[in-house]
Order: C-alpha cells, then structure tokens, then sequence
C-alpha cells in the first residue's frame, strides 16, 4: 500500500511538473561551426581493451590461406571459369546437403546470379577475406522445385541476358532464347519437375526471376552459401588439391 501510494506522489508531482513548465517559442536561428577538442574523439582505452582482441582474431583469420587457385577466375558471359566453378561447386555441395537432410530432393541445376559474384579469385593463395569479397551478402542456399516449363523461363531469361553461372544444364543462345536445352545430360522434359539449388535472393524473386516464385516447392537449406564455399575450398586445400575450372561449352551462341 505504501509502495503504491508513492507510485501515485511520483506521477502527480511529474504530471505537476509538465504543466508549470515555462512554453519557449523559437523566434531565430543560427548556424555555426564547432570545433571538438581532440581530447573529446579519443577513443577510451577500456573499449579498445575489450574489441582489440576480437579485432585480432578477425584480421587474422581473414588472412588465412584456405585454398590455392591453379589460374586466375573472372566472371564472364555467356560463361566462365569462375561462373562455372561456382555453379558446379553449389550444385556438388547441395546435392550433399539434401542427402544429409533426408529430404527427398536431388538437385538437377543450379544457379548463381552473376551480380551476386562480386570480384575474381587470384592465381595462388585464397584467403578467407577474398571469399568475403567474392561473397559480401549473407544469401542462404535453399531447393526450389520447378516445372520443366519453369525451368525453360528460367534459361530463356539467362539466355536474354546472354549467359550466367548455371550449372547441370546445356543449352545454346538463339534470338535472346535457350534452345537444345539439355539437364542432367538429357533433353528437358517440359512435362517434369526439377530440383533447383540456388540463393535465397533469387528464390524471392530476385533479379527479374519471378518465376522462382511460381515453383512447386521449396526447402531451405539453413546455411550460408558463402560459408559453403569456404568449407568446399578448406576441404581441396586439405587434400592438396589445387581448384580449377574451365570453360566447358554449356552456355554458347548457336
């Protein structure tokens, strides 16, 4: 009772307060320049303590080598070295995750938006840090399952770009339209479905693919494709195995 007879005296005296306050009217304005003593942007020796050794343990693991490239990867169209290493290496390393997970999914295709691959990887060492800058958004891998017709609209609207990062499928490019189209080295059945490993981006639509949106179904993967990458090199890099990709002819101009 005490207790709630203070709770009342505190709100009386604020409600008090509030309306015997003195009203201001603003009636001018000046602009004027600051100066901050350097004293004032020092930053305080506790929080450098406690970040510093986390800042360490970032820069240094940023630094670790965890693959070495045969040859230097770019980006091109319709196809590439580093395009087709990214898509075969998602396509490899979803299969195994569908397994893991016991869903009956077995990824026929896959694919990577070109804009999603955000620089080259070197001849020689790859760092952890050269995976992020290759990699800088958090997309996550997720299974679409797709009429043979949605994955036709799928490649025609690659093909109207000129080419990307697909993996398991063939096709040539004729008036901005994939035709001969092969998956899982056989002719697309327009009558079909196909499991399709990708990003969680495109999967929403992303990039002008609304047809992922329309697909049968949909699984996520629950991890980050970057961090799946980083686990297939550091595997390669284990076994001594240097990476490599080429060309190979899956996306051409008839």
């Amino acid at each position: 009772m005490q207790r709630t007879f203070s709770y009342i005296l505190l709100i009386t005296w604020f409600f008090l307060f509030l309306t015997c306050k003195s009203q201001y009217v603003i009636s001018t304005t000046e602009n004027r320049n600051l100066v901050v003593s350097d004293s004032v942007t020092q930053p305080d020796s506790r929080l450098v303590s406690l970040y510093l050794p986390y800042k360490n343990k970032l820069e240094k693991d940023m630094s670790r080598i965890i693959a070495v490239s045969a040859e230097e990867m770019v980006k091109d169209r319709p196809e590439s070295n580093l395009t087709n290493f990214l898509a075969d290496l998602l396509l490899v390393e979803g299969a195994k995750i569908a397994s893991e997970m016991e869903e009956n999914i077995r990824p026929s295709i896959s694919y990577y938006n070109y804009g999603g691959i955000r620089t080259f990887l070197p001849e020689g060492e790859i760092t952890i840090g050269k995976i992020f800058e290759l990699m800088p958004f958090e997309n996550e891998l997720v299974f679409l399952k797709l009429s043979g017709e949605q994955v036709l609209e799928f490649l025609n609207i690659i093909a109207a770009k000129g080419g990307d990062s697909v993996g398991g499928a063939r096709f040539k490019i004729a008036a901005d339209k994939a035709v001969n189209v092969e998956v899982a080295e056989s002719f697309l059945n327009e009558n079909e479905y196909y499991w399709l490993v990708t990003n969680d981006y495109v999967a929403a639509g992303g990039d002008g693919l609304d047809v992922f949106t329309r697909r049968k179904n949909f699984v996520a993967g629950n991890i980050k494709i970057r961090d799946l990458i980083i686990a297939h090199l550091e595997k390669k890099h284990e076994e001594g195995q240097k990476i490599s990709a080429n060309p190979d002819g899956r996306i051409s101009y008839e």
